[in-house]
């Protein structure tokens, strides 16, 4: 053993002596360890996995895998999937909103689905199916519940389809044994699709499931593709110099089967390897399912087009040893890994990397075979280094071809969107660039417009080629003697708001519309879950989820020195209802709860989110459908009258 790798593993048992409980949230890179090809890799047989995870392990034992000797793993059995009966009917055709996708053609998996007729509907802890239209007929069909140990994720619906994907938690029987830290259960992959055809009697006709917890989905035509991943430490571990082995397996139809070495790759780089992704393809209507695993970094991010899976986790650089200071990050980089599909088909494609950490999947995007990616490096409390931004263009080997690097320096993400040849940045420390870019030359690109207003969004949504909705938060810069106090420039998040952007003319884009919903404290699920966003141009529709807080004129008035940091009061959980036009902007037109006066009364300094708290609203032809985890409501979409209610709890 070289010295350079003694001294990395002396400090390495100092940082366990240091961190014995906790799990560390970033990646160390082996110094000193020899060449790398780069290449994709598959090993032979079980054994030469397993030795590659035990020079894995020795090497980063108490970094991630085990803080303590892990124990050998016994498992409790669970039992399987049941159907609650009933009868059924067919549907019809009529104007529904489906659930807001980044990805034309690449549906995404929700709590909440419907084909028109019916609401397909996780709540707890089961799938309602609910003949919902027409509104004042609307009853429940039929309850699905799984296994106990099984946590229900989301579902998507298709045709005379219900598919269905959740988690399975089993833990080690010696669970508390005190000489050991360990910080969670193997997790299973629960896929399970039924035929629907008969919606009172929903019928099973495919169970999976697989190793690994359950990340993430698509549905791409007949075909889904999930995506389940699992720390190395659950396939290898070692207690007391004895070896624990549990080959990852998967069981189709209560068949089970080791997945075979040959189908486990990995990709020969200077990294962490310590975590095992499954990525699994299922036609949806015959036999047909493959599956393949790769020994990757942790999956953080995901973005799919039609012919790619891209999975990213950020990574962090520390160099020792350091005077003062017991680590030092020297670098950050998202580590991207592009798998291809086709018609079930699974490959590995490539691997690359950028500077920076990526926000979320609309950070992303792939267009004309190149793939473009948002990052943000620093922090913006970093006194010493300031943030930064950048805009990366890779080509189809993940090859760097392009940046826009040091956008907004001092200043974070807090928003992307690629949108064909362009793309619309924001970023924010105490007020809103609003950044229009031109990616149309992949080799050249450039930044165009820039736009400064107070605030921020969290989240930008096309309302046409011309126009785009930011939805964010308002925001008051602090006075400067706080500032100074503080050390830090800084501003206070205030509350909701909804923009309308003009970017007809690209280098110059204008805010031609807002609204302000609520004081400091107000939220809304829409902010950080695309999916909680309905809006709908040709009905001039727009609906989100929203936990109000306000604060009276009285109160304002009693306080001469109001500055932006007192909080509001909670006073309402629901759904805003807007119509949003080019003419007009934003026009408020009334508000749906499923709260009663007692739930407002017992609700606390945070607000209310208990199951009575709408997440998601739909439309069905001329009805507003909002749905929470107690009830689905339904309210005229005209005047919000309301129409009908149902119970789910």
């Amino acid at each position: 053993m070289d010295l350079k790798n003694v001294q990395i593993k002396g400090i390495l048992i100092l940082g366990m002596l240091v961190c014995a409980s906790l799990v560390t949230a970033f990646s160390l890179s082996p110094l000193g360890r020899g060449t790398y090809t780069y290449e994709i890799q598959t090993f032979s047989s079980y054994d030469e996995l397993i030795d590659f995870l035990n020079s894995n392990y020795e090497n980063y034992t108490g970094y991630g895998w085990l803080c303590g000797d892990a124990p050998a793993m016994e498992f409790s059995k669970s039992g399987r999937a049941e159907a609650v009966d009933n009868n059924g009917v067919g549907g019809t055709s009529v104007d529904f909103s489906n659930t807001n996708i980044q990805v034309e053609g690449v549906d995404e998996p929700d709590i909440i689905k419907t084909d028109g007729t019916y609401l397909y509907v996780v709540a707890d802890q089961k799938i309602f199916i609910v003949k919902a239209y027409p509104a004042e007929k609307a009853i429940i069909l039929s309850e699905i519940s799984l296994e106990s140990d099984v946590y229900l994720s989301n579902i998507f619906i298709t045709k005379d389809r219900l598919i269905v994907f959740g988690t399975s938690y089993k833990y080690p029987l010696d669970y508390d044994t005190p000489e050991y830290c360990w910080w969670g259960g193997i997790s299973t992959t629960v896929i399970k699709i039924y035929d629907i055809t008969d919606r009172e009697n929903p019928e099973i006709v495919k169970d999976v499931e697989v190793d690994g917890g359950y990340f993430d989905s698509r549905m791409i035509g007949d075909y889904i593709y999930i995506i389940a991943t699992e720390y190395s430490y659950n396939i290898y571990s070692v207690r007391e110099g004895n070896e624990t082995i549990n080959i990852p397996e998967i069981t189709i139809n209560d068949v089970s089967r080791k997945i075979p070495a040959d189908q486990i790759y990995y990709v020969d780089i200077p990294d962490r390897l310590d975590t095992m992704t499954h990525v699994i393809s299922i036609n949806i209507y015959d036999d047909e399912v493959n599956q393949k695993s790769f020994l990757l970094g942790s999956s953080q991010s995901m973005y799919v087009s039609k012919n790619n899976i891209f999975l990213a986790y950020t990574r962090y650089d520390y160099v020792y040893p350091l005077i003062n200071s017991f680590y030092s990050s020297t670098e950050e980089k998202t580590i991207l890994h592009k798998i291809s599909i086709n018609d079930g088909d699974i490959s590995y494609a490539a691997q690359g990397e950028v500077p920076g950490r990526v926000l979320n999947q609309f950070s992303m995007d792939e267009h004309d075979g190149f793939f473009r990616i948002a990052t943000t490096v620093g922090n913006v409390w970093d006194q010493d280094v300031k943030s930064s931004n950048n805009v990366y263009i890779l080509d189809g080997d993940l090859n760097r071809v392009s940046e826009i690097e040091e956008i907004a320096p001092g200043e974070q993400i807090y928003s992307a969107r690629f949108m064909g040849g362009k793309a619309y940045l924001v970023t924010f420390k105490k007020i809103d660039p609003f950044f229009t870019l031109d990616l149309s030359d992949p080799y050249n690109p450039k930044i165009l417009g820039k736009l400064k207003i107070p605030g921020y969004s969290d989240y930008l949504h096309p309302y046409d080629e011309n126009h785009i909705i930011g939805i964010g938060k308002d925001t008051v810069e602090a006075l400067d003697s706080l500032k100074e106090s503080r050390n830090l420039d800084f501003a206070w998040y205030q509350g909701l708001k909804i923009a309308l952007f003009d970017v007809s003319d690209f280098e110059n884009p204008k805010e031609v519309a807002k609204i302000i919903i609520g004081d400091r404290g107000t939220d809304s699920p829409a902010l950080y879950d695309h999916k909680a966003f309905l809006f709908d141009r040709e009905k001039e529709l727009l609906v989100i989820p929203v936990n109000f807080f306000e604060i009276s004129d009285e109160i304002k008035e009693q306080y001469d020195d109001y500055t932006g940091s007192m909080y509001g009061e909670f006073t309402f959980q629901g759904a805003f209802v807007y119509q949003l036009n080019l003419e007009n902007g934003f026009e408020y037109k009334g508000r749906i709860t499923h709260l009663d006066d007692e739930d407002i009364l017992k609700s606390g300094y945070y607000g209310y989110w208990g199951s009575s708290s709408i997440s998601r609203s739909l439309y069905i032809d001329d009805v507003l459908y909002t749905i929470s985890n107690s009830m689905i409501k339904m309210n005229n979409l005209g005047t919000l009258s309301e129409i009908n209610s149902i119970k789910l709890v």
